[in-house]
């Protein structure tokens, strides 16, 4: 039996290394992130000072199937590649003081999905959140490799980055099958695997595949958005709190079925219901915004259609040349209309046409004797050329009213023909 000295030693260790045959690693035995039913994980530093994560099969509770599964764990993690499933680093066997029993390296994540839903995820967050947890759980799928101990705790994320890994894939779902135990996961908290357990884990003997972390997925979902686990019938949906996402309560009364072959029977279907409600929900916001779309033919925004510019002054040259100054400078189409006014008088040779006219200035060959007709003759013009100006643009209004009316028409149509498929199609 120990004595006060011993326990006082004990007490004042605070770090030892573990080496592998690639590394070393220092881990702070008083800086444990989680406990599980067969271990601890404690934080540490690897070779390059990194921080780590450290995951020890406790020696005393290392039962002979708990270690195949411990193996399986670190095969399936060291060759991960997918970015969000955690991956192992390293491993080895300690036998440091207390610290006894196989290990595997990963890295050190700063918080989990617990910590970010207890800290608020964002509304417009959640959804590319859970997708790309969707992506890792999936991934593992696709290996045949089933969780069955999906919880916020085990997806973890560093502060500041949407980017989740899935972790705990061998100790906590391998330790109970009955999941009815509780499993600490801090020194000062306690959770009961039981709150995201599917109804088929409840019951012994019966099989445990891919629905069951679907089932566990769903409570997840609603959780992220209202932050209650839907238990029972009364739980909070998720539109009362995203309406705009108020579809998504369908997919998980879908993924929280009570008999496994009555949810989506992979991730892939999970998937293919958020595009289905999400083009459905695309459909509905189109055709209402087709419907709301008024177009306009009676309004012209164009001052010089609306007043004539009016001649403010002139300048002749004494020889060859007059300008004629506008109160302000006019539009290429102005002049184009100007061009365009049909019957007009005009001094022989100056028509319209023959006119320089750059901003407010318009110039035109000219000797003394004319300079008088030819002003008699602009003014004139300057009204009937507005005349032509607002015809015109009212004329282009109203063929891209037509125009745009069709347009809208036909998208109508093609949105009505989509909203009917997705209504009555089933995959």
């Amino acid at each position: 039996m120990a004595g006060p000295k011993a326990e006082k030693m004990a007490k004042s260790i605070k770090s030892i290394t573990l080496e592998t045959a690639f590394g070393a690693y220092v881990v702070d035995i008083n800086d444990v992130l989680g406990e599980g039913g067969a271990g601890r994980v404690y934080g540490g530093r690897g070779p390059d000072q990194k921080q780590v994560a450290i995951k020890v099969l406790s020696a005393d509770k290392a039962t002979s199937d708990k270690r195949r599964r411990f193996k399986n764990e670190i095969a399936f993690l060291q060759r991960n590649t997918h970015p969000n499933i955690v991956t192992v680093i390293d491993s080895g066997f300690a036998r440091e003081g207390k610290v006894v029993g196989p290990f595997y390296v990963m890295p050190r994540y700063s918080g989990s999905l617990r910590v970010l839903m207890q800290q608020h995820i964002s509304t417009d967050n959640v959804l590319p959140l859970f997708l790309k947890i969707l992506d890792g759980v999936e991934a593992a799928h696709l290996q045949g490799v089933v969780h069955r101990d999906l919880k916020p705790e085990n997806v973890l994320h560093d502060a500041g980055e949407l980017l989740p890994v899935v972790a705990d894939f061998g100790i906590a779902h391998f330790t109970d099958d009955l999941l009815v135990t509780q499993v600490e996961t801090s020194p000062t908290q306690r959770l009961a695997n039981f709150l995201y357990a599917a109804p088929e884990q409840r019951r012994v003997g019966g099989p445990v595949g891919q629905p069951a972390d679907i089932y566990a997925l769903g409570l997840i979902l609603n959780e992220m958005f209202t932050g209650s686990v839907p238990h029972g019938t009364e739980f909070p949906p998720i539109k009362h709190t995203a309406p705009q996402l108020g579809y998504l309560d369908d997919i998980v009364a879908k993924m929280l079925r009570q008999n496994p072959s009555d949810r989506p029977s992979s991730i892939a279907d999970i998937k293919s219901l958020f595009q289905r409600h999400q083009s459905e929900l695309i459909s509905i916001q189109r055709l209402s915004s087709i419907s709301g779309t008024v177009i306009r033919t009676d309004e012209i925004d164009e001052p010089l259609a609306q007043e004539a510019p009016r001649l403010v002054n002139y300048d002749w040259d004494g020889y060859s040349t007059l300008k004629l100054i506008l109160d302000r400078p006019v539009s290429t189409k102005w002049v184009l209309a100007l061009h365009n006014m049909g019957n007009y008088g005009y001094v022989m040779g100056k028509p319209p046409s023959a006119f320089k006219i750059k901003g407010n200035e318009a110039t035109i060959p000219a000797r003394e004797n004319e300079i008088q007709d030819i002003i008699n003759y602009f003014k004139p013009w300057l009204p009937a050329a507005t005349r032509v100006l607002k015809q015109t643009l009212e004329q282009e209004a109203q063929k891209a009213a037509y125009e745009k009316r069709e347009k809208l028409r036909i998208e109508r149509e093609i949105e009505e023909a989509k909203l009917r498929v997705l209504n009555k199609v089933i995959v």
